[in-house]
């Protein structure tokens, strides 16, 4: 509750950041467990000059309420994101053969957005609340793992990227309605892809699987001395190739049929939330239930 109250001690104008937590996955989790109503209660005081639904509507309702604000008056990294979920990857692809994920490590820097496909694509997302001071160098880390790479800004920011960042990376705006707008095509890049830093994405299985499928067995070694060796053999391969391989792998991440159900059956403001979700399958099924239940 202390994000909650910080909040009110900073007054109306400043506490919309404290909206965004409610569309994390710990949050859910508490609506999986019904402990979800002080946070509500609370929000629901802060807000209560933007008319907020009634107790007896459905939860799913107070998200979307809550999520409405966010899109006018506190675009945050949420909006961003849930724009890519919505806008492009649940509209473009499907689970059967896409994998979407917040949690790919490239070098230094960590994929705010990845979709894996037939390709790999990463989305950088800089707010109206984001500086530029860190772009030069996610960008360089990005060019060593993804094939496709995007900034996702404002309007206002993507203009003045267009002279500030080269090819191959393209850029999209979020604009006014909520629509994501392509303002430059971005170009391949995965025949620029290090073959070291793709290998680090993967979890031991994957590599194991990905090496062994292209080059054969993978010497028996200790346990302690097979990450040095399924990698050695990785790096081998040419980027093109070690990134289809990556790809492959990663994209192999099933998202388990109770999540699908959730994201399929989840409101609109809650499409990134519920894909970026990773527990057992009673949470999810209790989510889905409680979406469709009355805030009391």
């Amino acid at each position: 509750m202390d994000t909650f109250r910080s909040g009110r001690q900073l007054g109306l104008a400043n506490s919309f950041g404290c909206i965004p937590p409610i569309f994390r996955s710990p949050f859910l989790e508490k609506v999986a467990f019904g402990t979800h109503l002080p946070a509500f209660a609370e929000l629901s005081r802060y807000f209560v000059d933007f008319n907020p639904p009634s107790p007896d509507c459905l939860l799913r309702d107070w998200f979307d309420f809550f999520y409405n604000i966010l899109c006018e008056r506190y675009r945050c990294e949420y909006i961003y994101k849930n724009a890519i979920a919505t806008n492009i990857f649940l509209s473009r692809h499907s689970f059967q053969h896409s994998y979407m994920t917040s949690e790919i490590r490239s070098a230094k820097s960590r994929a705010d957005v990845a979709i894996l496909n037939g390709t790999s694509t990463v989305y950088e997302i800089k707010s109206q609340f984001d500086s530029f001071d860190r772009l030069e160098g996610q960008l360089e880390d990005y060019k060593k793992v993804f094939d496709k790479i995007y900034v996702v800004t404002t309007e206002v920011k993507a203009a003045y990227l267009l002279d500030h960042i080269p090819m191959p990376v393209g850029i999209i705006a979020l604009r006014n309605n909520g629509a994501l707008r392509t303002v430059r095509e971005c170009e391949s890049n995965k025949e620029n892809i290090d073959p070291s830093t793709a290998f680090d994405c993967m979890r031991q299985s994957e590599f194991c699987r990905a090496v062994s499928g292209i080059l054969g067995p993978i010497p028996s070694v200790p346990n302690s001395q097979l990450y040095r060796t399924a990698r050695n053999m990785f790096i081998s391969l040419s980027p093109s190739v070690a990134h289809d391989l990556m790809v492959q792998q990663l994209k192999s991440r099933e998202t388990r049929k109770p999540f699908t159900d959730l994201i399929d059956g989840a409101p609109v403001s809650l499409k990134h939330a519920c894909l970026s979700l990773s527990k057992s399958d009673k949470i999810a099924n209790k989510i889905a239930e409680r979406l469709n239940s009355p805030l009391l």
